[in-house]
């Protein structure tokens, strides 16, 4: 599978968090909720230029599934350290080697099941960070994510 590297500058965002577990009904809930927060907003060129984040913050195989955190992400330089519905805070930048994958159940779970032989196979030197997914509403009929892997 192919990828690009991008840098990402350190960046200030606002987020939504579920806990439980990674894929649930409640994450796709979510994401309808940020996305008509975003929309609310006026945020249609931050949108198409970032795209919205995704962040599993972490290990189901270590953590039970009810526990698991995962973030929905928007960059953005606005203040909404008063609103009540999301969250603030920074991403740290850096490198990332940037997958692209359509969105299906079938192709994301291909990924993850390939990911350890791709990061061997393209000698990717991992640092410790979540890996995060990316989303962009001007991909076309063919929805895609992105999955970004921090890399040294």
């Amino acid at each position: 599978m192919n990828y690009k590297i991008e840098m990402l500058t350190n960046m200030k965002m606002v987020y939504m968090r579920n806990v439980g577990p990674y894929g649930s009904k409640e994450n796709v809930e979510m994401m309808k909720k940020f996305k008509k927060w975003i929309n609310e907003h006026q945020f249609n060129d931050e949108l198409k230029k970032h795209g919205i984040y995704g962040v599993s913050q972490d290990d189901p195989a270590r953590t039970l599934s009810e526990n698991c955190r995962y973030d929905l992400m928007f960059m953005t330089n606005r203040d909404f350290s008063k609103d009540q519905l999301v969250q603030t805070g920074h991403v740290e930048g850096g490198k990332y080697a940037v997958f692209t994958v359509t969105h299906t159940a079938e192709k994301v779970n291909l990924f993850w099941r390939q990911l350890p032989q791709m990061i061997q196979h393209n000698q990717l030197n991992i640092r410790h960070a979540p890996i995060m997914e990316r989303y962009r509403e001007d991909e076309g009929e063919d929805k895609v994510c992105e999955f970004l892997l921090p890399i040294f």
